[in-house]
């Protein structure tokens, strides 16, 4: 989790002339101008008398400001010396910029809820004449802070196949998403294509066009302050993640119909093994997985997938040396009781039987984000499985557009 970073604010007073006159202590809203002698060569040494005249946005006294407003003062008949703007209770001021014509200041920085903010500007005409104001206003309350749960997580090493994972705790709906992802940059080293594609209001993955090449370095950053996820749910923090691909690409290959795994390593052939998957009313997963984590011991109940566990297929028992290759209970598992089943025959109730250690060798080798590729199920892994990244051609992943993909039906999940 990447909880919201305090926004940081840098201190601007831009101060162009020595013709200005600041004059502190103005009310809310009002004008002051006071009549400045004619920079030398003026003609006759005197004012024009037409002070400059200085308009803030959001207007003097406004309330209920959202918190990605961007504050802009702007000067009519004259030149802006400085731009102030601060909290009520806090002289630091936050980041802008101005126009290389004097003319205009835009904030930069997302607004912090429920704080008044105050705006002190002051400009000057040719002539001398100047006028300073200070102005005031209130942004809005916020009812729930915008969180996101990130993987990989920040100094991971990964394998080839891993996405870019991030999940919110409230709904994005369609209309903001395209604007979500856009506040969000990933850069890499070597850099790669990538595209976003939304599996639900609530997630939204990043995705390599091809594997990552190994050795990559991979930068998040995530500019979510001041972000406007609706009906009173704001982003209050920046984050940034880095990770790296592993230096070994890691694949390994089960073919149903050969009952055999084959595992690379950078391409290489390490291993050969006889597997027993899933039997045919319960297949295993097909298409590219990856990894999920690693678990050395899990307790594996038959009444999760609906099968009682007093019933002759029923079980509770733990299970060493899993895999995770989805999020619904596919694993690739030690099963000494079906060593006599694996290379010929399928007999699990989903998952990858090996026998002890060979799945203790794999356990220990494998990384999360390794690719695994399994064929001829007939059971195509999708989005409900926590899969569907690379079952989706990449030309029609991205949608960031706004249409999400439609929750799939459910389906039973993988057992022992």
């Amino acid at each position: 989790m990447h909880p919201p970073a305090a926004g940081r604010r840098t201190p601007l007073l831009l101060l162009l002339t020595s013709a200005a006159i600041v004059l502190a202590g103005c009310s809310g809203g009002k004008v002051a101008t006071m009549h400045l002698p004619a920079a030398a060569g003026a003609s006759g040494g005197q004012s024009s008398g037409a002070a400059p005249e200085i308009s803030v946005e959001p207007s003097d006294g406004s309330t209920d400001v959202a918190l990605n407003a961007v504050v802009t003062v702007e000067a009519t008949g004259g030149a802006l010396d400085s731009v102030v703007v601060h909290p009520n209770s806090d002289p630091s001021a936050i980041a802008g910029t101005l126009a290389t014509d004097q003319q205009s200041w835009k904030s930069t920085a997302a607004l912090d809820p429920g704080v008044s903010y105050v705006v002190d500007a002051s400009a000057h005409t040719p002539s001398g004449d100047a006028t300073t104001i200070r102005a005031s206003f209130t942004t809005t309350k916020v009812r729930t802070r915008l969180t996101t749960a990130a993987t990989p997580s920040d100094g991971d090493v990964v394998g080839v196949g891993m996405p870019i994972r991030m999940r919110f705790n409230n709904p994005i709906s369609p209309d903001r998403q395209t604007k979500l992802v856009q506040q969000v940059q990933v850069t890499s080293t070597p850099p790669v294509n990538g595209a976003w594609h939304w599996f639900s209001p609530y997630e939204v993955h990043w995705r390599p066009q091809d594997p990552w090449p190994v050795n990559t370095k991979v930068t998040v950053d995530a500019h979510l302050r001041g972000f406007d996820a609706g009906d009173g749910v704001w982003g209050l923090g920046d984050w940034t993640s880095n990770f790296s691909i592993s230096p070994d690409k890691h694949v390994s290959i089960l073919d149903n119909s050969t009952h055999q795994m084959q595992v690379f390593n950078n391409d290489q052939l390490l291993y050969t093994w006889p597997i027993s998957m899933g039997r045919p009313s319960l297949p295993t997963l097909e298409g590219t997985l990856v990894v999920l984590y690693r678990q050395q011991d899990v307790l594996m109940d038959s009444r999760t997938i609906g099968i009682p566990r007093d019933s002759p297929d029923g079980y509770y028992e733990h299970v060493f040396w899993n895999t995770a290759i989805s999020s619904d209970g596919f694993f690739i598992h030690s099963a000494p009781w079906s060593i006599w089943a694996q290379g010929s025959r399928n007999v699990s109730h989903g998952c990858v039987n090996l026998s002890p250690d060979r799945a203790t060798t794999f356990f220990n080798w494998s990384h999360v984000g390794d690719i695994v590729q399994v064929k001829n199920t007939g059971r195509t892994a999708d989005a409900g499985d926590g899969e569907g990244d690379w079952q989706i051609p990449f030309e029609q992943y991205a949608n960031s557009g706004g249409a999400s993909t439609p929750t799939p039906t459910p389906r039973q999940a993988g057992g022992l």
